[in-house]
């Protein structure tokens, strides 16, 4: 804190609970400017391990993007299937409704139109 900074808070204040002071200024001074060395050595593993995070995350990332495009290419790879099984029943059902209009006393006989 400021060494010209003082702080007394009015009765109101504290009877609220405002005993907090408010910040003047922007002095900073580190009583501790050295750094041992096993604090170097763990800053540089929690750097490390912060790393392989971000890896980690990324590489999940990419799998479920990838996860994510191969099930939209099935489920449009299935609904080509279903198109294509729709439209090979419609002309199936197209056949035997022409072939009932040329001969309708088929279906009087009991004979169903073969159209294969």
């Amino acid at each position: 804190m400021c060494a010209n900074y003082a702080f007394d808070p009015t009765p109101r204040q504290i009877r609220i609970g405002l005993l907090t002071p408010p910040p003047l200024c922007d002095f900073e001074q580190w009583i501790d400017t050295e750094i041992k060395e096993e604090d170097k050595r763990y800053m540089e593993m929690c750097k490390k391990w912060e790393a392989e995070r971000v890896e980690r995350v990324e590489k999940r990332r990419q799998e479920e993007v990838a996860e994510m495009e191969r099930q939209e290419e099935q489920q449009r790879r299935l609904a080509a299937e279903r198109w294509e099984d729709r439209e090979r029943k419609l002309e199936h059902v197209r056949r035997a409704k022409a072939a009932m209009e040329e001969n309708p006393d088929a279906l009087r006989k009991g004979k169903w139109p073969r159209c294969m």
